[in-house]
């Protein structure tokens, strides 16, 4: 047999060699984990767990209740019943907004899941779904551990601590690494038809047309103006008024002869000094977003705990050539909403001029 026999043998057992360690490699791979999907309510939940695990799987009932301070909620969860354990995931959306801050999600994760005996509890801060959240290990009376993750797919800051609306509690009697890889790989995002359902309403005003959506959220609308000459000569002024009883909203539109400048620096402080104004004397105001504008965002919390939000952008807006932002139109939006409307009338108004181009 020549050398180049002999190397083109070589050669072929060991691509044969490559070929099945590769095929047996894909094949562990295919067989290490399963992608679970459902939904819960208005949203979609999707995890992996080893694919060994023989589990069944159950949805409870929605259960319906009121917190101590009556804001009304809803739990939804879905149960595997394995070989190995079980493991629940548990969703519970309220009405409007709640404390939400390290120290109720932190007792949310320690609560005893399935009125399991405990001798021992660890707790930690982990991350959940790209969320801050706890897990909670539990050392069982009997042996063994069960763990437990809590977190908030909605919470943010607010004046005084963290609010949030959805929380997800995890629990998991499931071997560790089981365990693990659903809190590695779970994620729960609103479905995308609860996201497509749209109440926008449409409010003329002067020249004005405004658009904005609040849901399903109870509301009269009542309109104002124009004041001419207020506040200045060479402005009109006009108002929607959103009554939602004991909360509301004012969407307050100054319309101007010719183009002004819009200082974002002014209007922070301007946001600021208003809340400061009305008693709402812890308060900030920060760049953000307002209806696909640059705007600002102040929000104010008065003595009693009472929050207070402030935005202001200017509609329509056009940039120089030197960076100078100039409109024609300012709308300043006072809202006493709750944090989750408040947002979704920030992330949705429209105001435009007709006639404008």
């Amino acid at each position: 047999m020549d050398e180049s026999t002999l190397l083109g043998g070589v050669t072929i057992l060991i691509k044969r060699l490559f070929l099945v360690f590769l095929a047996a490699l894909l094949a562990a791979q295919a067989a290490y984990s399963a992608e679970e999907a459902f939904d819960l309510g208005a949203f979609r939940v999707t995890f992996n767990l080893p694919s060994t695990l023989d589990c069944a799987r159950m949805e409870a009932e929605p259960v319906q209740g009121r917190t101590p301070t009556g804001i009304d909620y809803a739990e939804r969860s879905i149960s595997l019943d394995c070989v190995e354990g079980r493991a629940s995931i548990r969703l519970t959306e309220h009405q409007s907004p709640v404390p939400a801050g390290d120290g109720v999600t932190r007792a949310l994760s320690k609560k005893s899941p399935w009125g399991v005996g405990v001798m021992g509890v660890e707790t930690e801060a982990r991350l959940v779904d790209r969320h801050t959240g706890y897990l909670t290990t539990f050392s069982l009376a009997e042996g063994g551990e069960v763990y437990q993750a809590a977190y908030w797919l909605d919470r943010h800051l607010a004046p005084g601590d963290y609010m949030g609306e959805t929380s997800c509690v995890i629990s998991s009697s499931l071997p560790w690494e089981a365990t693990k890889e659903l809190l590695d790989s779970i994620h729960v995002e609103e479905r995308v038809e609860a996201k497509m359902a749209s109440t926008v309403e449409t409010v003329a005003v002067g020249p004005y047309l405004v658009y904005f959506d609040l849901g399903d959220l109870d509301y009269t609308v009542f309109q104002e103006g124009p004041e001419a000459g207020d506040p200045e000569a060479g402005v009109e002024r006009y108002r929607v008024i959103l009554a939602g009883g004991q909360r509301g909203a004012t969407i307050e539109i100054d319309g101007y002869d010719d183009y002004r400048m819009a200082n974002l620096e002014t209007e922070r402080l301007l946001a600021e000094a208003h809340l400061q104004g009305r008693g709402y004397t812890k308060n900030n105001g920060s760049a953000r977003t307002v209806g696909d504008e640059v705007g600002v965002l102040g929000v104010g919390e008065d003595e009693d705990h009472q929050i207070l939000f402030v935005a202001i952008f200017w509609p329509g807006q056009v940039e120089t050539e030197e960076g100078v932002l100039l409109a024609r139109t300012r709308c300043e939006i006072e809202s006493s909403f709750l944090w989750n409307a408040t947002e979704m009338l920030l992330d949705t108004i429209r105001v435009e001029r007709v006639g404008d181009a």
